[in-house]
Order: structure tokens, then sequence, then C-alpha cells
């Protein structure tokens, strides 16, 4: 994928609370510069510069998004050069490749006047991410109601023989014998904006996108992580999408050496197809007894409605949260200004 750009989340505020799945991206990378010192926006703006750096000159990076503030970056993997640049307190614990620690130089102070302000806003900035946290928990045991529906009305005989025949279909006998790799990560989030994903770009380019279509229940996640299991088996590299909100689903697949992404295209990251390449799975109407919908409407509306309000409330506290953290920003003094962040970022680049 030389000379491309992907896009994803490593971590997530899902209904488990905040989920990292930042190790498995850099397996195989052979040094970490972990960014530290100056603000929030100081660290983000380098990451930006460099980030920016990396596209110019055509460099293969993927990018990792801020799940508190989407349009921030929390990490660039540069696998051509075997190197990863992270937000030193989102990668506390990297360990195997060689660490360099990058500091921005200390400019940056809070006035007397502001230290207390800057000590609530902080706190405030923590219970309502915590909030959001016991929201979409809430949400998560409405959405097993909503499941059990179809989970009772499921044919799982059909449902293990298509899961097969997609596998037959998509992923053929390894010419090789070679242990597969599998990457993990999130391509959505619950953001202070909503459901944010990355599926057009991470998917753009790809000879065949396959979209699944169904309901809550009706063995999505399921069917995804038979696929990966397959192609893991047969030695290729697998990207496996977790579910933002319950990372024990998952949401996609892809294995870019065979051409496809196979997806869960159902809200909130419903797509359609747009090429004559797409296709549509619908387990819906392939395992599902007939007339579900009908009979059960109004109980789905019920539980329905109950999802979307402990989700919109989710989002609310974290729509908090993230006005907390811009008025921590403004607390600051001394911030460091665009040539000095360059100056950090040639450091950075000098040695990659």
């Amino acid at each position: 994928m030389s000379g491309n750009t992907i896009h994803y989340f490593a971590r997530g505020n899902t209904a488990k609370g905040l989920h990292s799945l930042l190790e498995s991206n850099i397996q195989g990378i052979k040094q970490v510069f972990l960014i530290d010192g100056g603000t929030p926006a100081e660290r983000a703006a380098c990451l930006k510069l460099l980030a920016d750096r990396l596209i110019e000159e055509n460099t293969a990076a993927e990018l990792l998004h801020c799940p508190g503030n989407p349009e921030q970056l929390e990490g660039i993997i540069a696998a051509e050069k075997q190197s990863a640049i992270l937000l030193n307190q989102f990668a506390p614990s990297v360990s195997g490749p060689a660490v360099h620690y990058v500091k921005i130089p200390g400019k940056a102070t809070v006035p007397a006047e502001k230290e207390q302000e800057l000590l609530q806003l902080a706190e405030q900035a923590e219970i309502a991410r915590q909030n959001a946290y016991a929201c979409f928990q809430k949400a998560l045991a409405v959405h097993d109601e909503w499941e059990d529906i179809y989970i009772q009305r499921l044919n799982r005989k059909r449902a293990n023989e298509l899961a097969g025949e997609w596998i037959a279909r998509l992923i053929p006998q390894a010419s090789q014998n070679k242990a597969g790799k599998v990457k993990h990560r999130f391509l959505g989030a619950a953001t202070p904006e909503g459901a944010v994903d990355f599926v057009g770009n991470l998917t753009d380019g790809l000879e065949k996108r396959y979209f699944i279509k169904g309901r809550a229940g009706t063995g999505k996640s399921t069917m995804l992580k038979k696929i990966a299991a397959a192609a893991e088996e047969q030695g290729y590299e697998v990207e496996v999408y977790h579910c933002g909100f319950d990372p024990a689903s998952l949401d996609m697949v892809i294995v870019r050496e065979l051409g496809f992404a196979i997806f869960d295209s159902t809200a909130p990251h419903e797509y359609f197809p747009e090429k004559a390449t797409d296709s549509v799975i619908d387990l819906y109407e392939e395992i599902v007894a007939e007339g579900t919908d009908e009979k059960f409407a109004a109980e789905i509306q019920e539980i329905a409605g109950r999802y979307r309000l402990f989700m919109n409330k989710g989002t609310g506290y974290l729509a908090e949260s993230k006005r907390c953290k811009e008025k921590m920003q403004a607390c600051y003094t001394g911030l460091a200004d665009q040539q000095t962040l360059m100056r950090v970022c040639e450091e950075i680049f000098a040695r990659l």
C-alpha cells in the first residue's frame, strides 16, 4: 500500500470503557517515538505536521484518530520506515521496539489564578467521560434485548452453512505455508460528534466489497469472526475491525492481499453498494424466520427508542468532556510557536 494513507481508531469509547487495540498494530515496528511535554493541543499539532510531511513525501501512513476528538490524531504508523509516532500518554506500555522520547520544549504555563480552575475542569472532564461509559453500558444491555428477538428466530444450521460458503468463496488455500498476521482496530468510534467511521477510506481501492445487512443478533459478527479465523489459518495478513460500541463484536474484515473487505453495513455505519463490484449479503433474508420484523414491530420500536436515548445521553457526556478539555487548553499561556513545533518534527524525521 505504498503511498496510501489509511485512517482508523486504535482506541474507542465503548460500553466497556476506554478500550485500546494499539498493541497488534505496532507488531514488526522497530522504533517508537513518544511525544511528551507541552499541552494536548501542542502535541496534536506536532502529529498533524508529521502526518502532513509523510503524505507530502508519498510515504504510506496509518493515521490513528483520537476518539475524544476525531479531528485530531493520537498516533502515526509508518510501516515502510518500521516506525511509529505516538502520544506518550496513550502508549505507556509499549515494549519490544526501541523507544525514543521526544519532548516539546516547555514554555507553556498555567497562571496561579487558573490552577484551581484547571484542576476542576480536569475532574469534570473525567466525570463526564465515565458517565458516558455508564450510558453506553446501559445501551448495550438494551441492545442485548434487541438481539434476543432475532437470536430466538435464527436458522442456525443455515447460518453455519452460509458462513462456510463465504469462507470457501473468499479464502483460497494459500500456496505457501506461513503464519497469518492479525491487526486489531476500530473502523469507527463513539465521539463527542456522534458515531464517526472511516469505512470509505479503509475500503477505497479494494477490488471487492461485501455489505452485510441484517438486524441486531442475526450473526453478522459471528460470520466475520469465522472469516477472519479462516484467513489467518491460511497465512494471510488480516485486518480485524472491532465494534466501537462493543469491542467483543466485529464490524469488518479486510484481507488486502485478496482484495476484499466484508463489513457490517448497518447503522451507525450504514453504507450501500456504489460500484458494480460491490455485493450485499442479507442475513435477515437468509437465516431469520419470515415475518419476524412485523410480528415484533412494537417491541422493536420500544427497544430502539430506549437504545437511542442512552446512546444520545452518552454522546452528550462525551461532548461535555471535550468542552472541559478545550477550556483547560485555554488556561495555558506561553504556547509553543509553529517554528518550535517544526523543530520537534524535524528531530523525529531525521531519525526515521
